[in-house]
Parts: structure tokens; sequence; C-alpha cells
């Protein structure tokens, strides 16, 4: 198949989150299996440019600006993915390129146009929505996010085949009306090679990890609390946090915010900022245990990526990679916002080292048997075949409908 991916973020060195690191690995994997890969990034101020990554073909475009948009809309969250969308499906037309199957992520509505004018087929796939981002940063449910959110939603309900990587991304969006539908499931793939070499969990003394921005919906303070229970009682331990910061909380960023709660609380944390993706295996290397706080997180790269390195991970039970512990013990499942509970399922593998090498080894057999690309390459294959037969199949219904000759009235 000829495979065009739209992602903003692509590639992961930009910047980008679990959607540049999805695009990355499945369209790596889906181009050692014969396939003609392609990713069109169209972004504001962004410079054209055309390059292999590897085996993939990679088009960044820059995005158009219709500003009378948002005197239409009144929002200009729905201004800046109908940009993108537009954009994506003129540059897609520049390319001249013939393709099998277009691929979007939910997130900024990049299929838009596409799913409006089912020119190709369509697989949409789920990462996070606007309105379920909001929710759970504790963001109001304004007008401009709810016209936002309509586009991203108008965009997967008219794609032909909707994946999602978590069972509960998949039920909640069907049960909250967003989805008509239950979405198909099918894990993010995780490169195994990207994780290896690293030093076992025994050798690093007492250091949890988390990585990932700072913001209301990954509830890091419940990790500063947590350590705060369990400095007086576990010497030398330190939580270190890698990662941006977004929003803010009192009139401060959120990063300085956790920061300051950490002072008063004197939990050994460090905040150690936005890193290049080449650095996180290393970070992974000096740590004892991963942990995810979130609220709510779909299917989040970090938590694999923790689990590949064969770190223990703790997570929330709201964390969609809960599900891949639940089934294969590489971890601890938690409530969500309970620092004690958090404190008391980290403190095994902070005071035993050996135990938490033996969960982390199982947490990379864990990926090994659910992530592996090869694995998902093969699932998506199936995912585009059926949303190529179901786009057919509409095209047909759409020509028969056309072409019926109304009977004349006698």
């Amino acid at each position: 198949m000829r495979i065009l991916f739209l992602s903003t973020e692509y590639p992961p060195q930009t910047g980008g989150g679990g959607i540049a690191s999805y695009v990355s690995n499945i369209g790596a994997a889906l181009a050692r299996r014969g396939h003609e890969v392609h990713v069109l990034s169209c972004k504001h101020g962004q410079p054209a440019a055309d390059w292999r990554d590897g085996e993939v073909h990679v088009h960044r475009r820059g995005a158009l600006r219709l500003t009378w948009l948002d005197r239409v809309l009144r929002s200009g969250k729905a201004r800046v993915r109908i940009e993108v969308s537009a954009s994506c499906f003129l540059e897609y037309r520049r390319l001249g390129l013939d393709f099998d199957i277009v691929e979007s992520p939910d997130w900024m509505a990049e299929g838009f146009v596409f799913a409006l004018l089912r020119s190709k087929p369509h697989v949409g796939h789920l990462h996070t929505p606007l309105l379920v981002l909001a929710q759970h940063n504790l963001l109001p449910t304004t007008w401009d996010r709810r016209v936002g959110d309509a586009i991203e939603r108008t965009a997967m309900r008219r794609a032909d085949v909707v994946t999602s990587p978590s069972w509960m991304l998949a039920r909640d969006l069907v049960t909250e009306g967003w989805l008509r539908e239950t979405a198909r499931v099918v894990r993010l793939p995780v490169d195994l090679h990207q994780w290896s070499g690293l030093p076992q969990p025994e050798a690093s003394g007492p250091r949890v990890l988390s990585v990932g921005r700072l913001e209301p919906r990954k509830a890091p303070e419940v990790l500063v609390e947590a350590a705060a229970i369990l400095s007086p009682a576990i010497e030398g331990l330190e939580v270190v946090f890698v990662g941006g910061s977004n929003y803010t909380r009192e009139g401060k960023p959120y990063r300085d915010w956790t920061a300051e709660l950490a002072r008063k609380l004197r939990s050994p944390c460090q905040f150690i900022g936005a890193e290049k993706r080449s650095s996180i295996p290393r970070w992974y290397g000096t740590a004892r245990v991963a942990v995810l706080t979130a609220r709510y997180d779909n299917f989040p790269v970090a938590g694999l990526e923790a689990m590949a390195a064969a770190r223990p991970l703790v997570c929330t039970s709201t964390t969609g990679v809960a599900e891949l512990i639940l089934e294969g013990d590489g971890g601890t499942v938690v409530p969500p916002l309970e620092p004690g509970a958090l404190a008391e399922a980290l403190r095994p593998y902070l005071v035993d080292p050996g135990h938490a090498g033996r969960t982390g080894r199982r947490a990379r057999e864990v990926i090994a048997r659910n992530c592996a690309p090869d694995a998902i390459a093969r699932e998506r294959e199936a995912c585009y075949v059926d949303a190529i037969d179901d786009w057919r199949r509409t095209r047909r219904k759409r020509f028969k409908r056309s072409t019926r000759v109304t009977p004349p009235i006698r």
C-alpha cells in the first residue's frame, strides 16, 4: 500500500508528544513490511522541506491563514483546525501521489477535509479529543473549545475505521456520545531495541522517575505528596520529574507551583524540565521505578517506554496503560489522586531492588507481547483493508443512488 499519515507533530525530535512517537514507530514498521509510507506535516510558520527518515518519506509544510473564519465561527480553535486540515488536503493534492489510505489523529482534526469529501479511504486514530483534555486539565467548557471539539468529532465519525490504543478511551467516548460505535483497539508500537542495554533497576538507588508534561491532567502533585510520605523511612529517596510545563495554578506555571509544593512539604523532588528524546533512555537507566499519576491519560507513550526499559510502572487506574499491567503484572495500579495509595504502591520497589528488577523484566515482556511493532503493523494493515472495503461500499451505494431512475407518475 501507499500510506499517508497526517501529523503536525512529526518528527518526534521537534518536541511533539505521543502522536509523533506513534507515527515514527508505526511508519518505520509498515515500511519494513514493504509499504510506501509518507508523513505530511502542515503547521503554521513551518518552512517547507522534504526528506527521507529511514524508509519513510517526510513532507513538512506551512499552513493557510484564514482569519475571516474567526468572525464566522467565533472560535480560534476551530479556525486553526480548519486551516491545518485544509492545508493538509491541498498539499496532499500537490504531492500528486495516489495514496491507498490516509490516517489522521483526532487531535487537531487534520483529516477533517478528507472526512468531509470522502475522496480517499480514511482511518481515524484516537489520542485524546480536545474536550476530554480540557475536562481533565480543569478548564472550562467554552464555546471555543466546543466548536473545535465538534470538528475533531466530525473527522472521527466520518472516518471509515476508527482505532484507539486503549479500551478505556474507546468505551468512554461511546458512553459520552462522542462516538456512535466503540473504536477498534490497536495498541501503540514500541521498538524494544531503543530501550535495550540499560542498567537494571537493581543497579539504581531509590529513584522514582516521572516523564511527561507537568499539568493538571498529569497530577504531578500527587507524586510530590507521596514522596513526602515516603522520605522519612527511605534513605536516599529521589523523585525526578522530566518534562515541560503546561497551564498555570494560582497564577504560576504548573511546574513552579509543583516545585513550591515540594519545598513546603520537604519532598525530595528534582524538576529537570523538557529533555531531548535521545536523553530519555539515560534517565530511565538511572531509575528504579517509573510513575504515571494522571487523572486521565489514554495510552501514554512514557509509560510504555518505562516498561520497555525494564522499569516497574506504578500508574493510576485512569490511565490506559493500566490495562497492560493488569493483564501482565508489570507494575502496580492505584486509584487516581490518592497520595497514600501511591506511596504504598511505590514502597516495595524502593525497599527491595530485587523485586523492582523482577517486576521490571516482566514489564518488558508485557511490551514485547502487546506492542511489538511488526505485530501492530499487521493489525493496522487489517484496519486499512477494512477501511478501503468500507469506502468502496459507500461509493457504490452513492453511485447507485445517483443513477437510480424514478419511474414516471401515472
